[in-house]
């Protein structure tokens, strides 16, 4: 290696740290099993008091992918410095790499595998190489200095075989995912997700009036139990529609625009027109977006929510209106048999021996009243939007892949599958290998 910024890998670091004899320093947040042969190897060799190793011991980097799926590398490494008489130490969240053998420092980004391949192309640096003087503040922060562990600055914490064994159980209780399918997780992940989109309550057809059954004259407890009376307020032709001021992309009023007419059969023409244009579906109550065009989406969607507020209120004072005269019908049907055979619960609410009409309808409307009021107050369509991450396991589902090839294309999804699927950074060298 001549270069500065050079290409660090696996196979780098073992053959940098077999030719250690003065000194070695290995900063990870993991390390998979060649690289801890090649620690145990240069113990023999390396003097105890020049050895500094630094880890984050934590299940969370195996299932990163920044050391091996069963932390068996880690383990390898402390039995080794144990019969040495050396420590591993701990640093939590440390995210960089450091090698210091001999007079050669690389100083590197170590690969999360669940993200990306190992990188093995020259081509792609991804590591500093030092080959001069090691500077004397980072000799004294790998307490390489004269001062010794007194100017360490990571790694300060000694492995014990308790923490190896505590991950050990987290990685037994959620194990790391198998970093191809993980790698092919993470790229649909980032096209696509799960989308819930509804728009609830804005059918007046769905408007009723609870009224007791005591005032049909059903006197049977047993049945007035049961019975559920309810009065629909409209019919399902009935569709309310009312003029609203214009809303423009931004969601926002315009005064200086015409007024437009708006009602439930605007709610479902918008919904399709933007099921339309962003929502892909995916069998039965299962929907997909692309991520890139989330922000339109919800665009639209704030445009239709404030559009649909506006006809709330603009219907409020038609159902109030309408809840009154429903009332008054049911009251001039109902007078003559509320006279005859009132409910039990009037018969103390009133003076006179006989019910007259005003008693009736004084008493009627108390029954009622807190059911009107509700009916006057409830009615609040809404827009409900939900995203839910997908998996891997759900795009290999045959008859779901089949429907995605259908929407992007067969080539173009089996691409993404081939591309992250095949390691092709280690399938480019392997290659390279056997034409060589």
């Amino acid at each position: 290696m001549s270069n500065t910024f050079v290409s660090v890998n696996d196979a780098v670091l073992v053959d940098t740290i077999g030719r250690a004899e003065n000194r070695l320093v290995f900063i990870a947040p993991g390390l998979r099993p060649p690289v801890a042969n090649a620690l145990a190897g240069a113990m023999a060799v390396v003097p105890n008091s020049a050895i500094h190793l630094v880890l984050d011991v934590d299940a969370e980097v195996s299932r990163l992918g920044y050391g091996d799926k069963d932390f068996k590398g880690m383990e390898m490494l402390q039995a080794a410095a144990a019969g040495h008489g050396l420590t591993v130490n701990h640093h939590p969240g440390i995210r960089i790499g450091l090698l210091i053998a001999d007079e050669t420092t690389l100083i590197y980004s170590p690969t999360a595998e669940s993200i990306e391949t190992e990188n093995r192309q020259p081509d792609k640096p991804n590591a500093i190489l030092l080959q001069v003087e090691l500077p004397q503040s980072l000799a004294d922060a790998c307490a390489l200095g004269e001062d010794g562990h007194a100017t360490l600055e990571v790694g300060k914490d000694v492995i014990d075989a308790e923490t190896v064994a505590a991950v050990k159980r987290d990685l037994a209780a959620r194990p790391a995912k198998d970093f191809n399918i993980a790698r092919v997780e993470r790229v649909f992940s980032s096209m696509l997700q799960y989308v819930e989109f509804e728009i609830e309550s804005y059918k007046l057809s769905t408007r009723t009036l609870r009224l007791d059954a005591k005032l049909f004259g059903i006197r049977d407890e047993a049945v007035t139990e049961r019975l559920a009376s309810r009065y629909r307020l409209f019919s399902d032709n009935d569709s309310l529609t009312v003029e609203i001021p214009y809303v423009g992309e931004d969601a926002v009023t315009n005064p200086n625009r015409p007024k437009e007419k708006f009602g439930p059969l605007s709610v479902d023409k918008e919904r399709n027109r933007i099921k339309k244009l962003y929502i892909i579906e995916v069998g039965k109550n299962r929907a997909l977006i692309l991520r890139r065009n989330v922000a339109a989406f919800e665009k639209e969607i704030a445009r239709l929510r404030k559009r649909m507020e506006l006809y709330r209120d603009g219907v409020q004072s038609q159902i109030k209106t309408r809840t009154k005269e429903i009332a008054a019908e049911l009251l001039a049907a109902l007078t003559e048999t509320l006279k005859n055979n009132p409910p039990p619960q009037w018969s103390s609410r009133h003076i006179n021996v006989t019910l007259t009409d005003a008693d009736v309808k004084r008493l009627f409307f108390e029954d009622i009243q807190q059911e009107l009021e509700k009916v006057e107050t409830d009615f609040d369509p809404a827009i409900r939007i939900d995203y839910k991450e997908i998996t891997y396991a759900t795009f290999v589902d045959k008859d779901f892949r089949k429907l995605i090839e259908a929407r992007f294309g067969k080539e173009e999804i089996s691409r993404i599958f081939d591309e992250h699927d095949a390691a092709p950074e280690q399938r480019k060298d392997e290659d390279e290998e056997k034409e060589d």
